[in-house]
């Protein structure tokens, strides 16, 4: 073979190869669907529990085809067929972008097959098998309860643990057999950890707890971008969290918070869907007293500059709201203000009136936040009004704040006149104060309680709550003097 020759053949192997790797970039994804008539297809993917349209294509003679220049991110997708919005679900992965899948109504997913995708093929067979397994577990649980005698509960508990058994079996063939796929790091991410002997000397629930506990991500891989786009990833996330393993006060939250952060930087995308979905989470918790959480995120991530991806406009969004917001965690001491208290009888808020906010003298002080014209505020005021009827003459005072500055001044004398406030009415015109940085006033109404040392003990409340709140807090203060 010459020189001339070989310099030739390289030449057209080179092109060849490059013409090939041309032909794959991007995504193609061919779609066949019988038995349906729409005339659009929509490409969806999920993030968490979301769900995010991506493209929208012609749907003619049962066919579409979703295609583009750039691949898509690996993750969980969907076609979703308008207007029923019915759907069926895919797997994308860096190495599967271009493959073809066909299904047929009524059952789009069940009747789902793909051709030049086996990283869908053996996720979609063993979802499959999981389906008809956890369909079996049922019915074999609904038998067990309804078993006549002893003999045959133990028959059908017999077979239960066979399924079971095999459904572990099929479990370990594939994470053996097919190491890396989707399907296997699945499998491994919601593996259950096998417990070694407990310890002499420790208790058997605890120490299988806190070893559950400590090893619960171990099959969990969080270096696979994929977790970012589907529901896996959260719904690990959000039983880690929550009070089935883990105790739902601050400083316990904060820790476990940690743990699943330092996993998440792993890779960038989970992190960028991880680190976000937690602040939200914080941000408006559904247990009173975890917004320290959100504080503790936004000055260990944010502030630190690891989260690159947002701009300077939205990390210093996040970082004025955990600035204001660490004024008033629960069981820190409210900020002392002094502030303009509105006279009655001359209808104004005398610039030489003031009154600060601890040389109030009650039992419990409930701090009401509010803004003149807020819909809200008032429906609040009036909410107030029979709770504070009962409960000034037990020691409790209502101090509250409105935004007015000073210009907007006659607006609130107007509705303190028109409602009839019977408490304590402040407000703080020129910011001296800054009474509403110091009590996170960005939304309003916005209430607090105070203890008679004037340490915050519930935060963002709603006035139905507020007796009860004080009458644990009473309950809770005598049996620790007692």
């Amino acid at each position: 073979m010459n020189q001339k020759f070989i310099s030739a053949f390289f030449l057209f192997f080179s092109f060849s190869f490059f013409l090939a790797a041309q032909q794959q970039s991007g995504f193609h994804i061919e779609v066949q669907i019988d038995n349906w008539t729409g005339e659009q297809l929509y490409l969806g993917y999920r993030r968490g529990e979301k769900v995010y349209s991506r493209d929208t294509v012609p749907f003619a003679e049962g066919k579409a085809v979703f295609e583009g220049s750039e691949p898509l991110a690996p993750g969980i997708y969907l076609v979703l067929m308008p207007p029923d919005n019915k759907f069926f679900e895919f797997l994308v992965t860096k190495n599967e972008q271009h493959f073809a899948m066909k299904t047929a109504a009524p059952d789009f997913g069940g009747n789902l097959t793909f051709e030049n995708a086996p990283e869908n093929t053996l996720l979609k067979e063993y979802q499959l098998f999981m389906a008809k397994q956890v369909a079996r577990s049922k019915e074999l649980q609904q038998s067990i309860e309804a078993a006549p005698s002893p003999e045959s509960k133990a028959m059908f508990q017999k077979q239960l643990e066979a399924v079971s058994e095999e459904v572990h079996a099929r479990q370990r063939e594939l994470m053996e057999q097919h190491p890396g796929t989707f399907a296997a790091k699945l499998v491994a991410a919601f593996k259950e950890p096998a417990f070694p002997p407990t310890p002499p000397g420790q208790e058997e629930p605890l120490f299988r707890w806190q070893y559950y506990k400590k090893h619960y991500f171990d099959g969990f891989d969080f270096t696979e971008e994929a977790f970012a786009n589907s529901p896996y990833l959260k719904e690990k996330i959000d039983y880690y969290l929550s009070d089935k393993m883990t105790v739902q006060v601050p400083d316990s939250v904060i820790q476990a918070v940690d743990v699943v952060l330092e996993k998440a930087q792993a890779n960038e995308e989970v992190f960028k869907f991880v680190l976000p979905y937690l602040l939200n989470e914080y941000y408006t918790p559904k247990i009173m007293g975890l917004d320290a959480v959100f504080v503790h995120i936004a000055e260990k991530y944010y502030a630190t500059g690891k989260a690159t991806w947002i701009s300077e406009d939205a990390k210093k969004k996040i970082l004025d709201d955990a600035y204001m917001n660490k004024f008033v965690l629960i069981g820190n001491r409210a900020p002392n203000i002094t502030v303009q208290q509105y006279d009655p009888e001359t209808k104004s808020f005398p610039p030489d009136k003031m009154i600060s906010l601890y040389d109030v003298d009650a039992e419990y002080t409930v701090i009401f936040l509010w803004k003149p014209g807020c819909g809200h505020c008032k429906h609040t005021t009036d909410e107030l009004k029979p709770f504070y009827e009962e409960w000034h003459p037990k020691g409790v005072e209502i101090f509250s704040i409105t935004s007015a500055n000073h210009m907007e001044l006659d607006k609130a004398i107007s509705d303190v006149e028109y409602k009839k406030m019977p408490w304590i009415v402040t407000a703080d015109p020129y910011m001296k104060a800054r009474a509403l940085i110091k009590f996170y006033g960005t939304t309003l109404p916005k209430l607090y309680i105070l203890d008679r040392n004037k340490n915050i003990i519930a935060s963002r409340v709603a006035v139905p709550q507020l007796g009860r709140i004080i009458e644990d807090h009473q309950r809770m203060s005598k049996e620790e003097n007692r």
